[in-house]
């Protein structure tokens, strides 16, 4: 069974709906979650991110009001945007939360997204954890380890590697699959490969590298 690395960041929206969406997909076995800074992805390919541009900002927020009720996703976006999520992406590394690691990102996605809480403060990240029956005092101080830091930074790094330049991101092998909606083509091309004509995209893609 091939692992699938599950790239995200809790500052994207779109990465929460495919938390709470991609376990109805796969076996949340084969998941790998691998929190990431998703700032270090477009500054190294020189995108501006939707906060800076008004009318995309806008415009994905509504979006994301009308995914969310049509789905019936709780969704209260943070008071403020962007946040910080440095203390949220160590917590949420397998060297931070260990076998609790599925249960520490779940308690972090309601925090910001399902309750809008800005996850920049450790006394409410801390209550939260507690409130979800977690170690919440032995996860913060384990966030604060060497390994937690450098497993953020060496995610970011692969990511960028990979040609990842934004998330969720789900990377299996050589192929990548981005955003909320590509869950599908993930399940279908883990099913039975792809089936499109694979020349002819060779053809017209031969141009582009990185």
């Amino acid at each position: 069974m091939k692992k699938i690395d599950f790239f995200f960041d809790f500052l994207s929206p779109y990465s929460y709906f495919a938390w709470k969406n991609h376990c109805n997909q796969l076996d949340r076995g084969r998941f790998h979650y691998r929190p990431i800074l998703m700032g270090k992805l477009f500054d190294h390919w020189e995108i501006k991110g939707p906060g800076e541009i008004p009318p995309k900002r806008y415009s994905m927020l509504k979006s994301c009001f009308r995914y969310a009720h049509k789905n019936n996703i709780e969704f209260t976006p943070p008071s403020e945007h962007p946040f910080n999520p440095l203390y949220v992406l160590r917590l949420a590394t397998k060297e931070c939360s260990q076998d609790k690691q599925f249960e520490v990102i779940d308690c972090l996605w309601r925090l910001i997204w399902a309750r809008g809480k800005k996850p920049d403060d450790p006394q409410t990240i801390e209550n939260a954890l507690k409130s979800a029956g977690l170690d919440a005092e032995q996860l913060m101080e384990s966030s604060f380890s060497r390994e937690a830091k450098l497993a953020v930074k060496q995610n970011t790094k692969d990511a960028i590697s990979k040609g990842l330049f934004g998330v969720p991101s789900f990377v299996v092998d050589n192929e990548f699959f981005w955003g909320n909606d590509s869950l599908t083509d993930l399940h279908a091309f883990l099913e039975s490969g792809d089936s499109f004509n694979q020349e002819l995209f060779e053809q017209r893609t031969k141009d582009i590298s990185w």
